[in-house]
């Protein structure tokens, strides 16, 4: 694990911000790091899926594994069962901006407003931790 974080994550109001405007639209199925790319301000993750981003944070020291006490902007990833994995980004109070999460039709690629453990009631995930953004692409 890194060195204790203290204090808000540079550029996460902003990141917070972009979060909230995208809650309502679509076009993000299976697209969680490309979301939490976008809301970063970045036009893709630079990763293959939010499983490599993970590895890579892990990898790099930069990953807070199980702490469920993430700053308001942190990438959350959880482990789904597939080759993918899960990343959101949390923008506080216990809620984290996630898509295709409340999709009432396959495909569908919604942005969601949810509460931080719905990833796991919903899809069985499970919670890996959290990392500060970190991308490889401007």
């Amino acid at each position: 694990m890194p060195a204790d974080h203290d204090g808000p994550l540079p550029g996460a109001d902003q990141a917070v911000a972009r979060a909230l405007r995208l809650v309502g639209s679509h076009g993000y199925y299976q697209l969680c790091a490309r979301l939490a790319a976008n809301i970063w301000g970045r036009p893709r993750a630079g990763y293959f899926s939010a499983a490599e981003q993970w590895r890579h944070m892990t990898a790099t020291n930069r990953a807070y594994r199980r702490d469920r006490q993430p700053p308001i902007g942190a990438l959350v990833f959880w482990d789904t069962g597939g080759p993918y994995g899960h990343v959101a980004t949390y923008v506080g109070n216990g809620r984290i901006v996630s898509n295709d999460i409340g999709d009432s039709v396959p495909g569908e690629g919604g942005v969601y407003l949810v509460a931080f453990g719905v990833i796991e009631s919903k899809w069985g995930a499970t919670y890996l931790g959290w990392a500060p953004p970190s991308y490889p692409t401007t």
